[in-house]
């Protein structure tokens, strides 16, 4: 329909130069030469800033260069020039749902189903953006009107078991996900999506099957966000070895929001030998991740030798832990540009300072083949000694009790990620704990909590004159001053664990990153506490606390 339009559009300027350079942008972007496409439909914009048709090839070359806030953009000014059209609603609504803008998706796919009523396709999309906004109770009842006019749409079924998934209902999740199967076996996202149900229900049989039959099915565009699932499936249930060649998927471009990286030289494989050369590892993910891969680093160093040099990139905040702990590296912070149509990672180093380089979760097919590999006696980062003997001190004079750092939530809620956490009213039951002084190492803003906590006559010891966002040298330390630190999975409970900080766990069902194992390996002083279902948390905290008074009575 799209096309049809464009060529209409294009007609209109039949034998002038403006319809020329229409006509070639349109090719571009048939043939795939985005930046032609962008290139020659501004062409026309600098004769005619009001060239619809010129806007719109603009928004589908940039978004097909992976520029989706520039999409957005040229197809807002579209809307502005054109009014109101149900494909160009459903496309800005669909462009800000993938930017993370799910207020702004709902608006406009609110407003394209009303164009479109009797939409199965806008129906399912409109309640994916209310799903994302944690308008849950809104999206059943899109999808269940639009269920009632046609119960034989796998697409609709489909959509409620997306809903049904990200509010933790993986049951009820996998009824919907059969029922779409039923009526259409062949439909990718309900394959897709029942691979990720049956791994949060601990199916990882199922998983891996619904993975390899859409596999089977999926154009390439669509294999990596598969081979992710499956990847994570593999490594949840110990098989490291298919779980680490699958999890090379986080790199392919294809993959919506994978980590670009502009690193000159060749990329290190595990079948390159090491000893006597120069690697470079480069950070990836968040700071949690950087901390929690880095317990790998040792094993780089004594692979490269005495003649061998590691060159690290990391997180600009972790450049002075990093250093202290690794001293035989030469530790520079990494830069992502973000004003590219996708964030790139760059690194500090010259093409001849290194050999090779490797994202550091590269570094786990050599190093982490098995959980046996995992076997390290400590911590592996180096806290301040000063600021850990500072803190010390200041924690005894605030209380002779046990400290117990708690942290309860990450920065990062989005999508589904909220069910991976236990509300802050679950865990008063462990701050309930007799005996310990609580010592808050939760980051960002934490002032509701801390005061509900109050009213429940629980006082948690905010330690004073540190961010905990940005001081992560001053969090290590901190954390090195603790007897145990509990929490979810998250930046400060990684650093705790890889500063050899007794940690205990808060996780939801099917935490890949424990490896199959009973505790969590990444760490040596690790204990896990999981949730046999999202959302029943009350089990883990009431295990949480007796723990805890075991371990301090």
């Amino acid at each position: 329909m799209r096309a049809q339009r464009l060529l209409a559009d294009i007609e209109r300027y039949a034998s002038t130069a403006i319809g020329q350079l229409l006509r070639q942008s349109l090719n571009d972007l048939a043939r795939g030469d985005y930046a032609a496409a962008v290139a020659n439909a501004r062409q026309v914009l600098d004769r005619d800033s009001r060239c619809v048709t010129a806007w719109r090839l603009t928004a589908l070359a940039l978004e097909a260069q992976g520029d989706l806030l520039g999409a957005l953009e040229a197809c807002q000014e579209t809307l502005r020039l054109e009014g109101d059209s149900q494909d160009l609603l459903e496309d800005l609504g669909r462009l800000a749902m993938a930017l993370d803008r799910h207020e702004m998706a709902v608006q406009f796919l609110t407003l394209a189903l009303n164009e479109d009523p009797a939409s199965p396709h806008l129906a399912a999309q409109l309640a994916s953006a209310l799903s994302n906004s944690h308008d849950y109770r809104r999206a059943v009842e899109v999808l269940g009107a639009a269920i009632a006019a046609d119960a034989h749409n796998a697409l609709l079924w489909n959509a409620l078991g997306e809903v049904s998934l990200q509010q933790g209902e993986a049951e009820a999740a996998l009824v919907f996900f059969e029922r779409a199967l039923g009526l259409d076996p062949t439909l990718l996202e309900a394959l897709y999506n029942r691979a990720n149900a049956r791994l949060e229900l601990n199916d990882a049989g199922g998983a891996l099957a619904d993975c390899d039959q859409a596999l089977a099915l999926a154009e390439h565009d669509r294999r990596p966000e598969i081979l992710f699932v499956r990847a994570l499936t593999r490594l949840s249930c110990g098989d490291l070895k298919g779980g680490w060649a699958d999890y090379e998927a986080r790199l392919d471009p294809d993959l919506a929001r994978a980590p670009l990286f502009s690193i000159p030289g060749r990329r290190w494989t595990p079948e390159d030998a090491l000893p006597g050369r120069r690697l470079l590892v480069v950070g990836e993910q968040g700071i949690g991740d950087e901390i929690m891969f880095a317990g790998m680093l040792p094993d780089a160093i004594q692979a490269l030798g005495a003649t061998g040099a590691l060159l690290l990139a990391v997180e600009p905040r972790l450049t002075d832990l990093f250093q202290r702990s690794f001293p035989q590296a030469s530790v520079r912070p990494h830069a992502t540009d973000k004003s590219a149509a996708r964030p790139v990672r760059t690194a500090p180093f010259r093409q001849d300072e290194a050999d090779f380089w490797t994202p550091m979760a590269g570094l786990a097919r050599r190093f982490r083949p098995d959980l046996a590999s995992f076997e390290q006696p400590g911590g592996y980062l180096v806290p301040d000694p000063d600021q850990t003997a500072r803190w010390r001190t200041l924690l005894a004079a605030h209380d002779d009790r046990p400290k117990v750092g708690i942290v309860w939530k990450s920065l990062q809620t989005g999508g589904d990620r909220r069910k991976q956490y236990a509300p802050f009213e679950a865990w008063l039951t462990v701050l309930r704990t007799l005996g310990v002084c609580f010592v808050n190492l939760q980051y960002g803003d934490c002032d509701a909590e801390l005061a509900l906590a109050r009213a429940h006559g629980i006082d948690i010891w905010t330690p004073p004159r540190i961010n905990l966002t940005n001081d992560i040298d001053g969090a290590a330390a901190l954390s090195a001053s603790l007897d145990l630190l509990i929490g979810v999975g998250n930046a400060s409970t990684n650093l705790a664990g890889a500063c050899g900080v007794p940690v205990w766990l808060s996780l939801p069902p099917a935490a890949w990153p424990r490896l199959g194992a009973p505790d969590y390996p990444w760490f040596a002083k690790s204990r896990v506490f999981v949730a046999d279902r999202f959302g029943e948390w009350a089990p883990v905290m009431s295990a949480i606390h007796d723990a805890l008074q075991d371990r301090f009575s």
